[in-house]
């Protein structure tokens, strides 16, 4: 009796790896600056979650209040990692510009927040990207809805 023939490479494993590295390429230094991070265990098209701590540098006047500029830009940096996964196999981007940008504050965030992000709708030049925050109680802080210009190369 033979041995059966090797596998082939996973599929799924690698569609995942593709992911992966769109996220990663999503990934801009400033938000190292300010904490975000992603959480590579939940990405799936379409759908992204984003970690931002809670930091005394995040604060507003009150420090145990996060400023709502740090809530808006964790938005904003999720929803294009969201947008960043959208990218077919073989179709080449060049970026993507934020269009608009419309967040809703719902709480004060006085803890670590978390973002997820869902693609809404997306076509050849435009995606639109449905973001709600929580912080680590679940509180519903924050809703954004975000609009970017897809660039392709020339």
């Amino acid at each position: 009796m033979s041995d059966p023939p090797p596998a082939g490479p996973d599929p799924e494993a690698a569609e995942r790896e593709r992911l992966l590295g769109l996220v990663r390429q999503a990934h801009v230094p400033f938000w190292d600056h300010v904490g975000i991070a992603a959480d590579e265990e939940t990405v799936e098209v379409g759908h992204v979650r984003l970690l931002m701590p809670m930091r005394p540098e995040l604060g507003t006047r009150f420090p145990d209040v996060m400023h709502g500029g740090a809530i808006s830009t964790l938005i904003d940096a999720a929803a294009a990692t969201c947008s960043s996964t959208l990218q077919r196999e073989g179709d080449e981007w060049s970026g993507l510009v934020t269009t608009d940008l419309n967040v809703s504050y719902l709480n004060a965030a006085r803890s670590d927040v978390v973002a997820e992000a869902y693609a809404v709708r997306s076509g050849r030049t435009i995606a639109f990207i449905q973001v709600d925050v929580h912080d680590a109680a679940g509180t519903h802080v924050a809703s954004g809805r975000v609009t970017y210009l897809i660039l392709r190369p020339r």
